[in-house]
């Protein structure tokens, strides 16, 4: 397979997707609501006269939400304090972060001090498939029409 015919590939697949993910995310709004109407948390899948697979309605797990920050911490720091520690604001370690270079394979800091609690790690490289105008529904039309065979491109066949 040659580097074109793979990004194709790659890009009708995504069509594919996002058509399968909108189609999964109606039909499960659907059947919830068939669901509701007759009483039923359980739902065959059958295919022929076998069962192929079982959809339930998950039982929903009850959770506390911290309605105040400040008024929780203070419960915590009467009733328990060993659970309290120090933390830098998530919002700004990236901002912080960014104050740190690479000078002479050491990790220095703005002052130019050497920083021994941070390491630098390239992250991997990925792929993004990024459409042209009209490109994704020139694809979906192409697999509508069957100009491009969607099983052979899932390998399906």
């Amino acid at each position: 397979m040659t580097i074109k015919e793979m990004s194709l590939r790659l890009a009708a697949i995504s069509v594919i997707a996002d058509a399968a993910k909108a189609a999964k995310d109606d039909l499960r709004q659907q059947l919830q609501a068939e669901m509701d109407k007759i009483g039923a948390d359980r739902v065959k899948a059958e295919f022929g006269d076998e069962a192929i697979a079982y959809v339930t309605t998950s039982k929903p797990r009850f959770k506390w939400e911290i309605t105040d920050e400040r008024g929780f911490i203070n419960w915590v720091k009467d009733y328990f304090p060993s659970e309290i520690t120090e933390a830098v604001r998530q919002g700004s370690i990236d901002r912080l972060l960014e104050k740190l270079q690479f000078v002479d394979d050491l990790v220095v800091d703005h002052n130019g001090e050497e920083i021994k609690w941070a390491i630098g790690i390239q992250a991997e490289p990925y792929l993004v498939t990024k459409f042209h105008s009209g490109g994704r529904e020139k694809l979906r039309e192409a697999l509508v029409r069957q100009i491009i065979e969607p099983m052979s491109i899932l390998e399906l066949e």
